[in-house]
Protein backbone atom coordinates (compact mmCIF):
# COMPACT_ATOMS: atom_id res chain seq x y z
CA UNK A 1 0.00 0.00 0.00
CA UNK A 2 3.06 2.60 0.94
CA UNK A 3 4.41 1.73 -2.46
CA UNK A 4 0.54 2.90 -4.36
CA UNK A 5 0.66 5.75 -1.99
CA UNK A 6 4.20 6.98 -2.87
CA UNK A 7 3.53 6.24 -6.77
CA UNK A 8 0.96 8.40 -6.58
CA UNK A 9 2.90 10.76 -4.76
CA UNK A 10 5.05 10.61 -7.36
CA UNK A 11 2.80 10.93 -10.02
CA UNK A 12 1.03 13.84 -8.45
CA UNK A 13 4.36 15.97 -7.74
CA UNK A 14 5.27 14.94 -12.06
CA UNK A 15 2.06 16.56 -12.73
CA UNK A 16 2.53 19.34 -10.48
CA UNK A 17 6.28 20.19 -12.16
CA UNK A 18 4.67 19.23 -15.98
CA UNK A 19 2.06 21.52 -15.50
CA UNK A 20 4.33 24.54 -13.57
CA UNK A 21 7.07 24.09 -16.65
CA UNK A 22 4.28 24.30 -19.23
CA UNK A 23 2.89 27.45 -17.88
CA UNK A 24 6.74 28.75 -17.73
CA UNK A 25 7.53 27.66 -21.37
CA UNK A 26 4.25 29.43 -22.29
CA UNK A 27 5.21 32.53 -20.44
CA UNK A 28 8.42 32.42 -22.35
CA UNK A 29 7.57 31.78 -25.04
CA UNK A 30 5.25 34.04 -25.65
CA UNK A 31 7.40 36.87 -23.58
CA UNK A 32 9.85 35.56 -27.28
CA UNK A 33 6.83 36.04 -29.66
CA UNK A 34 6.07 39.43 -28.24
CA UNK A 35 9.87 40.61 -28.48
CA UNK A 36 9.90 39.24 -32.32
CA UNK A 37 6.34 41.64 -32.57
CA UNK A 38 4.52 38.23 -32.98
CA UNK A 39 0.41 38.19 -31.42
CA UNK A 40 -0.86 35.23 -30.65
CA UNK A 41 -4.72 34.37 -29.78
CA UNK A 42 -5.75 35.39 -25.64
CA UNK A 43 -7.06 31.72 -25.99
CA UNK A 44 -4.25 29.24 -24.97
CA UNK A 45 -4.48 26.72 -27.45
CA UNK A 46 -6.55 23.78 -27.60
CA UNK A 47 -6.03 19.71 -28.96
CA UNK A 48 -7.54 20.19 -32.50
CA UNK A 49 -9.46 17.00 -34.34
CA UNK A 50 -8.29 15.24 -37.24
CA UNK A 51 -9.60 12.40 -39.81
CA UNK A 52 -12.48 12.62 -41.70
CA UNK A 53 -14.62 16.03 -41.15
CA UNK A 54 -17.94 14.59 -41.11
CA UNK A 55 -17.32 12.61 -38.01
CA UNK A 56 -16.41 15.83 -36.51
CA UNK A 57 -18.92 17.88 -37.98
CA UNK A 58 -21.63 15.43 -36.77
CA UNK A 59 -20.20 13.58 -33.71
CA UNK A 60 -23.11 14.79 -31.41
CA UNK A 61 -25.65 14.57 -33.67
CA UNK A 62 -27.44 11.86 -31.59
CA UNK A 63 -28.14 14.27 -28.96
CA UNK A 64 -30.33 15.95 -31.48
CA UNK A 65 -31.60 13.98 -33.75
CA UNK A 66 -34.95 14.69 -33.99
CA UNK A 67 -34.52 18.90 -34.05
CA UNK A 68 -34.80 20.25 -37.67
CA UNK A 69 -31.27 20.15 -39.39
CA UNK A 70 -32.38 22.41 -42.42
CA UNK A 71 -35.24 24.32 -43.41
CA UNK A 72 -36.52 26.35 -46.64
CA UNK A 73 -37.86 29.72 -46.00
CA UNK A 74 -39.42 30.11 -49.17
CA UNK A 75 -40.98 25.84 -49.55
CA UNK A 76 -40.78 25.04 -45.93
CA UNK A 77 -39.02 21.99 -47.60
CA UNK A 78 -36.96 20.35 -44.24
CA UNK A 79 -34.68 17.87 -42.73
CA UNK A 80 -33.98 16.45 -39.04
CA UNK A 81 -30.30 15.88 -38.13
CA UNK A 82 -31.35 11.78 -38.55
CA UNK A 83 -33.27 12.77 -42.07
CA UNK A 84 -29.83 14.37 -43.19
CA UNK A 85 -27.12 12.13 -41.66
CA UNK A 86 -29.01 9.34 -43.91
CA UNK A 87 -29.17 11.46 -47.56
CA UNK A 88 -25.59 12.39 -46.60
CA UNK A 89 -25.04 8.56 -46.61
CA UNK A 90 -27.13 8.02 -49.42
CA UNK A 91 -25.30 10.79 -51.65
CA UNK A 92 -22.20 9.42 -50.71
CA UNK A 93 -23.55 5.99 -51.89
CA UNK A 94 -24.77 7.38 -55.16
CA UNK A 95 -21.51 8.88 -55.98
CA UNK A 96 -19.68 5.93 -55.17
CA UNK A 97 -21.96 3.74 -58.02
CA UNK A 98 -21.49 6.57 -60.24
CA UNK A 99 -17.53 5.45 -59.78
CA UNK A 100 -16.57 8.44 -57.82
CA UNK A 101 -13.23 7.47 -56.20
CA UNK A 102 -11.09 9.30 -52.95
CA UNK A 103 -9.75 12.81 -55.00
CA UNK A 104 -12.64 12.94 -57.55
CA UNK A 105 -14.47 16.70 -57.65
CA UNK A 106 -18.03 16.86 -57.28
CA UNK A 107 -19.08 20.18 -58.63
CA UNK A 108 -22.08 21.93 -56.56
CA UNK A 109 -23.55 25.03 -58.37
CA UNK A 110 -26.88 25.20 -56.17
CA UNK A 111 -27.76 28.39 -54.28
CA UNK A 112 -28.83 28.21 -50.84
CA UNK A 113 -31.13 25.41 -50.42
CA UNK A 114 -31.66 22.45 -47.73
CA UNK A 115 -30.00 19.96 -49.65
CA UNK A 116 -26.67 21.81 -50.31
CA UNK A 117 -25.30 20.58 -47.24
CA UNK A 118 -26.19 16.77 -48.78
CA UNK A 119 -24.59 17.09 -51.58
CA UNK A 120 -21.44 18.85 -49.96
CA UNK A 121 -20.67 16.38 -47.04
CA UNK A 122 -21.79 13.57 -48.84
CA UNK A 123 -19.03 13.78 -51.48
CA UNK A 124 -16.49 14.72 -48.66
CA UNK A 125 -17.46 11.53 -46.09
CA UNK A 126 -16.45 9.35 -49.40
CA UNK A 127 -13.05 11.21 -49.76
CA UNK A 128 -14.24 12.75 -52.94
CA UNK A 129 -13.68 17.11 -53.57
CA UNK A 130 -16.56 19.11 -53.24
CA UNK A 131 -15.64 22.66 -55.26
CA UNK A 132 -18.70 25.29 -54.44
CA UNK A 133 -19.27 27.20 -58.30
CA UNK A 134 -21.04 30.40 -57.49
CA UNK A 135 -24.70 29.98 -59.23
CA UNK A 136 -24.94 33.32 -60.72
CA UNK A 137 -22.28 32.46 -63.06
CA UNK A 138 -22.57 32.45 -66.42
CA UNK A 139 -22.33 29.34 -68.65
CA UNK A 140 -18.57 30.69 -69.36
CA UNK A 141 -17.30 31.15 -65.64
CA UNK A 142 -18.75 27.50 -65.12
CA UNK A 143 -16.88 26.16 -67.33
CA UNK A 144 -13.61 27.46 -66.67
CA UNK A 145 -14.32 26.35 -62.67
CA UNK A 146 -14.84 22.84 -64.08
CA UNK A 147 -12.16 22.64 -66.46
CA UNK A 148 -9.52 24.07 -63.75
CA UNK A 149 -11.46 21.86 -61.15
CA UNK A 150 -11.55 18.68 -63.21
CA UNK A 151 -14.88 17.82 -62.08
CA UNK A 152 -16.91 14.49 -62.67
CA UNK A 153 -19.88 15.53 -61.08
CA UNK A 154 -21.76 18.83 -61.24
CA UNK A 155 -24.77 19.57 -59.31
CA UNK A 156 -27.29 22.26 -60.26
CA UNK A 157 -30.45 24.06 -60.23
CA UNK A 158 -33.20 23.67 -62.53
CA UNK A 159 -33.48 26.86 -63.40
CA UNK A 160 -29.75 26.92 -63.94
CA UNK A 161 -30.44 23.49 -66.80
CA UNK A 162 -30.01 25.52 -69.61
CA UNK A 163 -26.45 27.29 -68.21
CA UNK A 164 -24.80 24.25 -66.78
CA UNK A 165 -25.86 22.30 -69.88
CA UNK A 166 -23.85 24.95 -71.93
CA UNK A 167 -21.26 25.08 -69.76
CA UNK A 168 -20.72 21.61 -70.16
CA UNK A 169 -20.50 21.49 -73.70
CA UNK A 170 -17.85 24.20 -73.50
CA UNK A 171 -16.02 21.72 -70.66
CA UNK A 172 -15.69 18.83 -73.29
CA UNK A 173 -15.64 16.06 -71.00
CA UNK A 174 -17.81 13.35 -69.74
CA UNK A 175 -19.49 14.88 -66.53
CA UNK A 176 -22.73 13.50 -64.78
CA UNK A 177 -25.31 15.90 -64.08
CA UNK A 178 -27.82 15.84 -61.46
CA UNK A 179 -30.40 18.85 -60.57
CA UNK A 180 -31.99 19.60 -57.84
CA UNK A 181 -35.58 18.79 -58.82
CA UNK A 182 -36.98 17.50 -62.20
CA UNK A 183 -35.08 17.89 -65.32
CA UNK A 184 -36.26 19.78 -67.86
CA UNK A 185 -35.07 17.08 -70.17
CA UNK A 186 -34.22 13.89 -70.37
CA UNK A 187 -30.81 12.60 -69.73
CA UNK A 188 -30.02 14.03 -66.28
CA UNK A 189 -30.62 12.83 -62.89
CA UNK A 190 -32.92 13.78 -59.95
CA UNK A 191 -31.20 14.59 -56.59
CA UNK A 192 -34.51 14.50 -54.57
CA UNK A 193 -35.02 11.31 -56.09
CA UNK A 194 -31.61 9.72 -55.62
CA UNK A 195 -31.74 11.24 -51.39
CA UNK A 196 -35.10 9.41 -51.56
CA UNK A 197 -34.39 6.27 -53.45
CA UNK A 198 -34.25 3.37 -50.81
CA UNK A 199 -32.52 0.72 -53.00
CA UNK A 200 -29.18 3.40 -52.95
CA UNK A 201 -26.82 1.60 -50.19
CA UNK A 202 -25.85 3.76 -47.18
CA UNK A 203 -21.66 4.86 -47.14
CA UNK A 204 -20.13 5.63 -44.30
CA UNK A 205 -17.88 8.02 -43.86
CA UNK A 206 -14.06 6.71 -45.00
CA UNK A 207 -11.18 6.63 -42.64
CA UNK A 208 -8.59 9.29 -43.71
CA UNK A 209 -5.87 11.21 -41.95
CA UNK A 210 -7.31 14.79 -42.24
CA UNK A 211 -4.90 16.09 -44.48
CA UNK A 212 -6.27 14.85 -47.91
CA UNK A 213 -8.61 17.63 -49.42
CA UNK A 214 -12.32 18.12 -48.70
CA UNK A 215 -13.16 21.38 -50.11
CA UNK A 216 -12.18 23.49 -53.35
CA UNK A 217 -13.92 26.94 -53.31
CA UNK A 218 -12.24 29.28 -55.59
CA UNK A 219 -10.47 32.59 -54.98
CA UNK A 220 -8.91 35.19 -56.59
CA UNK A 221 -6.26 35.34 -53.78
CA UNK A 222 -4.14 38.43 -53.35
CA UNK A 223 -4.43 39.38 -56.97
CA UNK A 224 -5.30 37.44 -60.22
CA UNK A 225 -7.93 35.47 -61.69
CA UNK A 226 -10.06 32.89 -59.29
CA UNK A 227 -7.87 29.76 -58.34
CA UNK A 228 -9.09 26.77 -56.16
CA UNK A 229 -8.47 26.79 -52.78
CA UNK A 230 -7.40 23.29 -51.27
CA UNK A 231 -8.70 22.86 -47.99
CA UNK A 232 -8.15 19.65 -45.63
CA UNK A 233 -10.58 18.15 -43.66
CA UNK A 234 -8.63 19.20 -40.92
CA UNK A 235 -8.30 22.97 -41.87
CA UNK A 236 -12.15 22.68 -41.58
CA UNK A 237 -12.61 20.84 -38.34
CA UNK A 238 -9.94 22.84 -36.66
CA UNK A 239 -11.22 26.36 -37.94
CA UNK A 240 -14.63 24.62 -36.48
CA UNK A 241 -13.31 23.77 -33.25
CA UNK A 242 -11.60 27.35 -33.08
CA UNK A 243 -14.46 29.08 -33.99
CA UNK A 244 -16.87 27.51 -31.16
CA UNK A 245 -14.73 27.46 -28.01
CA UNK A 246 -16.46 29.25 -25.63
CA UNK A 247 -14.26 31.54 -24.99
CA UNK A 248 -14.52 32.61 -28.53
CA UNK A 249 -18.28 32.65 -29.13
CA UNK A 250 -20.90 30.60 -27.29
CA UNK A 251 -24.15 29.70 -28.75
CA UNK A 252 -26.71 28.06 -27.46
CA UNK A 253 -26.37 24.43 -26.41
CA UNK A 254 -29.13 22.54 -28.51
CA UNK A 255 -30.99 20.23 -26.61
CA UNK A 256 -34.50 18.20 -26.68
CA UNK A 257 -36.07 21.81 -25.66
CA UNK A 258 -33.59 24.27 -27.09
CA UNK A 259 -32.37 25.22 -30.48
CA UNK A 260 -30.93 27.89 -32.17
CA UNK A 261 -31.68 28.93 -35.72
CA UNK A 262 -29.43 30.71 -38.28
CA UNK A 263 -30.60 32.10 -41.48
CA UNK A 264 -28.85 31.32 -44.23
CA UNK A 265 -28.40 34.06 -46.20
CA UNK A 266 -24.82 34.20 -46.50
CA UNK A 267 -23.77 31.70 -49.94
CA UNK A 268 -23.18 28.78 -49.05
CA UNK A 269 -20.44 28.28 -51.97
CA UNK A 270 -18.63 31.57 -49.77
CA UNK A 271 -16.08 30.27 -47.13
CA UNK A 272 -18.24 32.14 -44.84
CA UNK A 273 -21.20 29.62 -45.61
CA UNK A 274 -18.69 26.66 -45.49
CA UNK A 275 -16.72 27.92 -42.58
CA UNK A 276 -19.68 29.61 -40.23
CA UNK A 277 -23.03 28.61 -41.51
CA UNK A 278 -22.73 25.16 -42.21
CA UNK A 279 -19.41 23.55 -40.17
CA UNK A 280 -19.74 25.78 -37.23
CA UNK A 281 -23.68 25.74 -37.67
CA UNK A 282 -23.91 22.12 -37.42
CA UNK A 283 -21.50 21.51 -34.91
CA UNK A 284 -23.42 23.30 -32.67
CA UNK A 285 -26.90 21.63 -33.79
CA UNK A 286 -28.44 24.66 -34.78
CA UNK A 287 -30.95 24.63 -37.21
CA UNK A 288 -30.24 26.34 -40.42
CA UNK A 289 -32.90 28.37 -42.28
CA UNK A 290 -31.41 28.22 -46.20
CA UNK A 291 -32.46 31.47 -47.73
CA UNK A 292 -32.34 31.30 -51.61
CA UNK A 293 -31.81 34.71 -52.12
CA UNK A 294 -32.33 37.91 -50.46
CA UNK A 295 -36.00 39.19 -50.27
CA UNK A 296 -36.31 42.36 -48.36
CA UNK A 297 -40.05 41.17 -48.07
CA UNK A 298 -39.92 39.00 -46.65
CA UNK A 299 -36.44 38.84 -44.64
CA UNK A 300 -37.35 40.34 -41.49
CA UNK A 301 -40.89 38.03 -41.11
CA UNK A 302 -38.66 34.91 -41.63
CA UNK A 303 -36.62 36.12 -38.95
CA UNK A 304 -39.36 36.74 -36.93
CA UNK A 305 -41.18 33.76 -37.37
CA UNK A 306 -38.50 31.30 -36.97
CA UNK A 307 -37.43 33.55 -33.58
CA UNK A 308 -33.74 34.08 -34.66
CA UNK A 309 -31.63 35.66 -32.26
CA UNK A 310 -28.29 35.38 -33.98
CA UNK A 311 -28.24 37.11 -37.79
CA UNK A 312 -24.55 37.04 -39.93
CA UNK A 313 -25.09 39.79 -41.74
CA UNK A 314 -23.19 42.04 -44.59
CA UNK A 315 -23.17 45.63 -44.06
CA UNK A 316 -25.61 46.15 -46.94
CA UNK A 317 -27.68 44.19 -45.29
CA UNK A 318 -27.32 45.93 -42.21
CA UNK A 319 -28.07 49.04 -43.43
CA UNK A 320 -31.47 47.49 -45.37
CA UNK A 321 -32.21 46.92 -41.68
CA UNK A 322 -31.38 50.01 -40.10
CA UNK A 323 -33.58 51.94 -43.10
CA UNK A 324 -36.48 49.64 -42.78
CA UNK A 325 -40.22 50.67 -41.17
CA UNK A 326 -40.01 47.29 -40.30
CA UNK A 327 -37.01 47.15 -37.98
CA UNK A 328 -38.19 47.78 -34.47
CA UNK A 329 -38.60 46.53 -31.14
CA UNK A 330 -41.92 44.78 -31.74
CA UNK A 331 -40.41 42.51 -34.52
CA UNK A 332 -36.89 42.33 -34.03
CA UNK A 333 -36.56 42.51 -30.00
CA UNK A 334 -35.28 38.58 -30.13
CA UNK A 335 -32.25 39.48 -31.37
CA UNK A 336 -29.53 39.62 -29.35
CA UNK A 337 -26.15 39.02 -31.71
CA UNK A 338 -25.03 40.39 -34.94
CA UNK A 339 -22.10 38.81 -36.97
CA UNK A 340 -20.65 40.50 -39.49
CA UNK A 341 -17.91 39.94 -41.94
CA UNK A 342 -16.80 41.47 -45.41
CA UNK A 343 -16.43 44.59 -45.02
CA UNK A 344 -16.11 47.18 -41.80
CA UNK A 345 -19.00 48.01 -40.31
CA UNK A 346 -20.10 51.92 -40.01
CA UNK A 347 -20.26 53.04 -36.38
CA UNK A 348 -23.58 54.93 -37.48
CA UNK A 349 -25.44 52.05 -38.93
CA UNK A 350 -24.83 50.21 -35.64
CA UNK A 351 -26.00 52.83 -32.94
CA UNK A 352 -28.98 53.26 -35.81
CA UNK A 353 -29.74 49.73 -35.05
CA UNK A 354 -29.12 49.45 -31.59
CA UNK A 355 -31.51 52.87 -31.24
CA UNK A 356 -34.34 51.08 -32.95
CA UNK A 357 -34.17 47.73 -31.27
CA UNK A 358 -31.97 47.47 -28.00
CA UNK A 359 -28.54 49.02 -26.31
CA UNK A 360 -28.14 45.53 -25.04
CA UNK A 361 -27.23 43.50 -28.46
CA UNK A 362 -24.28 42.45 -29.08
CA UNK A 363 -22.37 43.14 -32.50
CA UNK A 364 -19.52 41.14 -33.38
CA UNK A 365 -17.12 41.73 -36.37
CA UNK A 366 -14.65 39.01 -37.53
CA UNK A 367 -11.86 38.49 -40.53
CA UNK A 368 -10.80 35.38 -42.60
CA UNK A 369 -9.75 34.53 -46.02
CA UNK A 370 -11.11 31.35 -48.18
CA UNK A 371 -7.49 30.66 -47.93
CA UNK A 372 -6.92 30.59 -44.30
CA UNK A 373 -10.77 30.43 -43.49
CA UNK A 374 -12.29 32.73 -40.25
CA UNK A 375 -8.95 33.88 -38.58
CA UNK A 376 -10.20 36.99 -35.99
CA UNK A 377 -13.39 37.58 -34.14
CA UNK A 378 -14.67 39.74 -31.14
CA UNK A 379 -14.76 37.93 -28.15
CA UNK A 380 -18.17 37.66 -26.55
CA UNK A 381 -19.23 40.54 -24.61
CA UNK A 382 -16.75 42.80 -25.90
CA UNK A 383 -17.77 45.94 -28.30
CA UNK A 384 -15.62 47.00 -30.17
CA UNK A 385 -17.07 48.36 -33.02
CA UNK A 386 -14.53 48.57 -36.37
CA UNK A 387 -12.08 46.16 -35.37
CA UNK A 388 -12.11 42.89 -36.43
CA UNK A 389 -11.18 41.23 -32.91
CA UNK A 390 -8.95 39.29 -32.00
CA UNK A 391 -7.09 36.21 -32.64
CA UNK A 392 -8.82 32.43 -32.59
CA UNK A 393 -7.00 29.70 -30.24
CA UNK A 394 -3.81 27.84 -31.74
CA UNK A 395 -3.66 31.24 -34.42
CA UNK A 396 -0.50 33.59 -35.24
CA UNK A 397 0.13 36.96 -36.61
CA UNK A 398 2.37 39.53 -37.32
CA UNK A 399 1.97 43.11 -39.34
CA UNK A 400 4.85 43.32 -41.58
CA UNK A 401 6.63 46.66 -43.17
CA UNK A 402 5.47 46.71 -47.06
CA UNK A 403 9.00 47.80 -47.85
CA UNK A 404 11.21 46.04 -45.77
CA UNK A 405 8.79 43.27 -44.61
CA UNK A 406 10.33 43.52 -41.20
CA UNK A 407 7.27 42.71 -38.18
CA UNK A 408 6.10 46.25 -36.68
CA UNK A 409 5.22 46.59 -33.09
CA UNK A 410 1.52 47.26 -32.06
CA UNK A 411 -0.38 50.34 -33.93
CA UNK A 412 2.36 50.27 -37.05
CA UNK A 413 0.21 49.98 -40.36
CA UNK A 414 1.85 47.23 -42.52
CA UNK A 415 0.51 44.20 -44.27
CA UNK A 416 -1.42 41.01 -41.96
CA UNK A 417 0.51 38.11 -42.43
CA UNK A 418 -0.94 34.78 -40.51
CA UNK A 419 -0.13 31.10 -39.66
CA UNK A 420 -3.27 29.04 -38.65
CA UNK A 421 -4.17 25.22 -38.40
CA UNK A 422 -6.93 26.25 -40.81
CA UNK A 423 -4.69 27.25 -43.72
CA UNK A 424 -5.38 25.98 -46.84
CA UNK A 425 -2.77 23.00 -48.41
CA UNK A 426 -2.22 25.52 -51.46
CA UNK A 427 -3.45 26.58 -54.27
CA UNK A 428 -5.16 23.90 -57.17
CA UNK A 429 -2.48 22.93 -59.94
CA UNK A 430 -0.81 26.85 -59.29
CA UNK A 431 2.60 25.88 -57.24
CA UNK A 432 3.91 29.63 -58.99
CA UNK A 433 0.49 31.81 -56.72
CA UNK A 434 0.56 29.36 -53.45
CA UNK A 435 4.58 30.63 -53.19
CA UNK A 436 3.45 34.12 -53.75
CA UNK A 437 0.88 33.58 -50.88
CA UNK A 438 2.86 31.23 -48.42
CA UNK A 439 6.64 32.04 -47.73
CA UNK A 440 9.11 29.55 -46.86
CA UNK A 441 8.20 30.01 -42.81
CA UNK A 442 4.80 29.01 -43.31
CA UNK A 443 3.15 32.97 -43.09
CA UNK A 444 0.53 33.26 -44.85
CA UNK A 445 0.01 36.88 -46.79
CA UNK A 446 -2.69 38.36 -46.77
CA UNK A 447 -2.45 41.26 -48.49
CA UNK A 448 -4.71 43.37 -46.24
CA UNK A 449 -2.89 46.52 -44.53
CA UNK A 450 -4.10 46.64 -40.75
CA UNK A 451 -2.64 47.13 -37.42
CA UNK A 452 -3.15 45.46 -33.76
CA UNK A 453 -2.89 47.48 -31.02
CA UNK A 454 -1.83 47.60 -27.21
CA UNK A 455 -4.83 44.71 -26.57
CA UNK A 456 -4.05 42.78 -29.43
CA UNK A 457 -7.37 43.78 -31.69
CA UNK A 458 -6.89 44.02 -34.97
CA UNK A 459 -8.30 46.30 -37.70
CA UNK A 460 -8.39 46.66 -41.65
CA UNK A 461 -7.15 50.06 -43.11
CA UNK A 462 -6.35 49.46 -46.45
CA UNK A 463 -5.82 46.74 -49.24
CA UNK A 464 -2.44 46.04 -51.09
CA UNK A 465 -4.45 43.51 -53.21
CA UNK A 466 -6.13 44.45 -56.25
CA UNK A 467 -9.70 42.63 -55.52
CA UNK A 468 -13.01 44.78 -55.51
CA UNK A 469 -15.30 43.49 -53.21
CA UNK A 470 -18.79 43.60 -54.25
CA UNK A 471 -20.71 42.75 -50.84
CA UNK A 472 -19.19 39.69 -49.53
CA UNK A 473 -17.71 38.50 -53.35
CA UNK A 474 -14.52 39.23 -54.67
CA UNK A 475 -14.40 40.28 -58.15
CA UNK A 476 -11.08 39.99 -59.92
CA UNK A 477 -9.79 43.29 -62.15
CA UNK A 478 -7.55 40.79 -64.05
CA UNK A 479 -9.98 38.32 -64.57
CA UNK A 480 -12.70 41.46 -66.35
CA UNK A 481 -10.00 43.24 -68.30
CA UNK A 482 -9.17 39.32 -69.80
CA UNK A 483 -12.89 39.27 -70.65
CA UNK A 484 -13.07 42.94 -72.02
CA UNK A 485 -10.16 42.84 -74.46
CA UNK A 486 -11.85 40.07 -76.49
CA UNK A 487 -14.09 42.52 -77.67
CA UNK A 488 -13.00 43.26 -81.19
CA UNK A 489 -12.77 47.05 -80.55
CA UNK A 490 -11.31 47.02 -77.27
CA UNK A 491 -7.57 48.07 -77.11
CA UNK A 492 -6.13 48.30 -73.76
CA UNK A 493 -8.86 48.33 -70.37
CA UNK A 494 -8.00 48.90 -66.65
CA UNK A 495 -10.42 47.95 -64.15
CA UNK A 496 -10.76 49.00 -60.51
CA UNK A 497 -13.36 48.82 -57.70
CA UNK A 498 -14.94 52.63 -56.78
CA UNK A 499 -17.08 53.29 -53.52
CA UNK A 500 -20.95 52.37 -53.77
CA UNK A 501 -23.37 52.53 -50.79
CA UNK A 502 -25.53 49.58 -51.89
CA UNK A 503 -23.00 47.16 -53.09
CA UNK A 504 -19.63 48.00 -50.74
CA UNK A 505 -17.64 48.43 -53.59
CA UNK A 506 -18.50 48.38 -57.74
CA UNK A 507 -16.12 47.89 -60.72
CA UNK A 508 -15.52 50.27 -63.08
CA UNK A 509 -13.43 50.26 -66.12
CA UNK A 510 -11.64 52.41 -68.31
CA UNK A 511 -11.23 51.13 -71.70
CA UNK A 512 -9.22 52.43 -74.70
CA UNK A 513 -10.66 51.51 -78.25
CA UNK A 514 -10.13 51.26 -81.66
CA UNK A 515 -13.27 53.20 -83.84
CA UNK A 516 -16.93 54.10 -82.20
CA UNK A 517 -17.89 52.05 -79.24
CA UNK A 518 -20.55 52.73 -77.25
CA UNK A 519 -20.97 51.95 -73.08
CA UNK A 520 -23.68 49.92 -74.13
CA UNK A 521 -22.05 47.53 -76.13
CA UNK A 522 -19.26 46.92 -73.55
CA UNK A 523 -22.42 46.30 -71.33
CA UNK A 524 -24.26 43.71 -73.70
CA UNK A 525 -20.66 42.12 -74.51
CA UNK A 526 -20.23 41.68 -70.59
CA UNK A 527 -23.55 40.60 -69.47
CA UNK A 528 -23.76 36.87 -71.23
CA UNK A 529 -20.14 36.16 -70.10
CA UNK A 530 -20.22 37.30 -66.24
CA UNK A 531 -22.34 37.04 -63.32
CA UNK A 532 -24.37 40.23 -62.03
CA UNK A 533 -22.51 40.83 -59.10
CA UNK A 534 -19.42 41.07 -62.34
CA UNK A 535 -21.00 44.02 -64.51
CA UNK A 536 -19.62 47.39 -64.58
CA UNK A 537 -21.79 48.84 -62.16
CA UNK A 538 -18.93 51.51 -61.55
CA UNK A 539 -19.37 52.93 -64.96
CA UNK A 540 -17.68 52.82 -68.39
CA UNK A 541 -14.54 55.55 -69.11
CA UNK A 542 -13.17 55.84 -72.44
CA UNK A 543 -9.74 57.17 -72.72
CA UNK A 544 -6.82 57.51 -74.56
CA UNK A 545 -4.28 56.08 -72.64
CA UNK A 546 -4.22 54.09 -69.42
CA UNK A 547 -1.54 55.42 -66.57
CA UNK A 548 1.53 52.65 -66.32
CA UNK A 549 4.80 52.59 -65.07
CA UNK A 550 8.01 52.54 -66.95
CA UNK A 551 7.90 48.28 -67.17
CA UNK A 552 4.04 48.63 -68.22
CA UNK A 553 2.43 47.70 -65.20
CA UNK A 554 -1.14 49.33 -65.28
CA UNK A 555 -1.19 52.02 -62.27
CA UNK A 556 -4.24 51.50 -60.54
CA UNK A 557 -4.51 54.12 -57.94
CA UNK A 558 -3.58 56.61 -60.73
CA UNK A 559 -6.44 55.00 -62.75
CA UNK A 560 -8.85 55.48 -59.48
CA UNK A 561 -8.57 59.11 -60.00
CA UNK A 562 -9.98 59.59 -63.49
CA UNK A 563 -13.33 59.80 -64.72
CA UNK A 564 -14.56 61.54 -61.69
CA UNK A 565 -14.25 58.69 -59.02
Amino acid sequence: MWLLKAARGVRATAAALTTQYTRSFRRDLTTTWAACNIQRSHVPDIDLPSGNLVNTIFKNVSKWGNKTATECTVTGRRYTYSQLMDRIARWGGFLTKLGVHRGDVVGVALGNCPEYPIVFFGAIAIGAVATTINPAYSAEEIARHLRDSEAKVLVGDPLMHQTVTEALKLYKSPTHLVLNGPPTTSGTLNLQQIIEDPTVPFTDPVMLTGEEVAALPYSSGTTGSPKGVSLSHNAITSNTVMVTHPDVFMAQETTEENQESYMGLLPFFHVSGIAVLMSSGFYEGVKLLTVPKFDPKTYISSVVQHKVKTLHLVPSILNFLVNSPETKKETLGQVTKILCGAAPLQSSAVHAFKEKISTDISFVEGWGMTEILLTTLVPKGVDKIGTIGKLLPNVTAKVVDLETGKALPANRDGEICVKTPSIMRGYHNNPAATQETIDSEGWLHSGDVGRYDDEGFFKIVDRTKELIKVNELQVSPSELEEIICQHPGVVDVGVVGVPDESMGEAPRAFIVTEGTIHQEDIHSFLKPRVARHKQLAGGIFFVEALPKNATGKLLRQELKKMGGS
